[in-house]
């Protein structure tokens, strides 16, 4: 089912929003060498909570973490743990915040402060240039399918390749709701955009190929199968009347 979210919801997600962005300034502060992801955890549960917030993913379908870690060939749901960042380690913090029953779901990667990592800042830049492309996109009367194949054809035009499996998706009252919003498509296809829709986008790349597994010990941490850097950057975003929102950042089109 697709929602479509009244002024209260979207205020709501809105103050969602904000507590995401207090969490984003948190971690970018701390991140660097020698910090373990398990510290970055709790600083983010922490900052979560002290803004009147809740941690959305925490115990969600069984996930033991407050938000996801993801480091190098780790794509997806990378949990805190012992491991100790190093510089020019490749992080990307998933985060979501519930607030008063409404939820912000969103993304963003960074470079572990300390060393020159070109290969890293090559895959960051085309991940954020496939979500600010397909973003732009975003109005009503386009579809999830032309969504897609702006960001597919975005990445392969930096060398890179989407994962097929996992996706973008509706958000805002329930964590995953309708429509799926793909990393490749086809113009024309899918579910149409309507004014009061919600939508994570959230391209997701890797180096070479597509390729990937989840780590037997946990049936979490989804990771490049040929070990190589990946990446994964996400914006929640409003369909508006004559375009759009992207309500993590304030930015109104």
């Amino acid at each position: 089912m697709i929602f479509i979210k009244n002024e209260k919801d979207i205020e709501k997600i809105r103050k969602a929003a904000a507590i995401w962005e207090q969490v984003k300034q948190a971690l970018i502060s701390a991140t660097k060498s020698g910090i373990s992801t398990k510290e970055l955890d709790e600083l983010a549960n922490k900052v979560i909570v002290e803004n009147g917030g809740i941690p959305t993913f925490f115990e969600y379908g069984g996930f033991p973490g407050y938000v996801c870690i993801s480091v190098n060939d780790e794509i997806l749901h990378g949990i805190g743990n012992e491991r100790k960042l190093l510089p020019g380690d490749l992080v990307t913090y998933d985060i979501g915040v519930t607030y008063q029953n409404r939820i912000c779901d969103s993304a963003f990667s960074m470079i572990v402060p300390g060393k020159e990592n070109k290969e890293a800042e090559d895959i960051l830049k085309a991940t954020q240039a496939c979500l600010e492309e397909t973003v732009k996109a975003v109005k009503p009367g386009v579809t999830t399918g032309d969504l897609g194949f702006i960001t597919e054809q975005t990445a392969k035009k930096y060398g890179y390749v989407v994962i097929k499996d996992f996706s973008g998706h509706g958000c805002g009252i329930k964590l995953h709701e309708e429509p799926m919003v793909f990393n490749y498509g086809k113009r024309g296809t899918g579910e149409v955009l309507k004014p009061g829709m919600v939508i994570c986008i959230e391209p997701m790349l890797l180096t070479g190929s597509d390729q990937y597994t989840i780590d037997k010990a946990n049936d979490w941490v989804v990771r490049s199968k040929n070990k190589k850097l990946t990446c994964h950057c996400e914006y929640i975003v409003l369909v508006t009347e004559t375009g759009h929102e992207i309500l993590n950042t304030n930015v109104r089109i």
